[in-house]
């Protein structure tokens, strides 16, 4: 299985994975960790959203950070280059987006769905562009 490290709180307890193998297309989530991501409405984070783009990712059959099954071709270039500069903000400490977002590009477009469903209006007032192009990948 893979475990995505960004749901790891300690180092025995795992909130959230997509899984392989006989597990390929599930993802399996923690009780806790459900009902934090959907109780808690402020912190731009919720494990279940984060595991559930991974799956997403993977429709076009490889988790890589490019959301092919939604995004239309012309948009994949401007969206990485996208993708590029917010990292570089959130590894220069210069972006509210949550640090595990500026690990990869693959982390950066769960991170980024998080904060898409969980706080619309302020990644909208914050990162309009980044607004515009996950709305296009998530709104259809």
């Amino acid at each position: 299985m893979k475990i995505c490290n960004s749901v790891i709180q300690k180092k025995e307890d795992i909130a959230g994975l997509v899984g392989t193998g006989r597990f390929e297309n599930h993802m399996i989530l923690s009780r806790k960790a459900l009902h934090h991501g959907f109780s808690n409405k402020t912190d731009k984070g919720n494990t279940a959203i984060h595991e559930f783009i991974h799956l997403l990712d993977k429709a076009d059959g490889v988790i890589d950070g490019i959301p092919n099954a939604l995004l239309d071709k012309q948009y994949t270039i401007p969206y990485l280059q996208l993708v590029h500069q917010k990292m570089e903000e959130i590894n220069k400490d210069k972006s509210d987006i949550r640090n595990y977002g500026g690990t990869s590009q693959i982390e950066f477009l769960a991170v980024a769905g998080e904060y898409f469903f969980e706080r619309p209006k302020l990644l909208k007032r914050k990162h309009p562009e980044l607004y515009k192009m996950l709305e296009a990948c998530f709104a259809r």
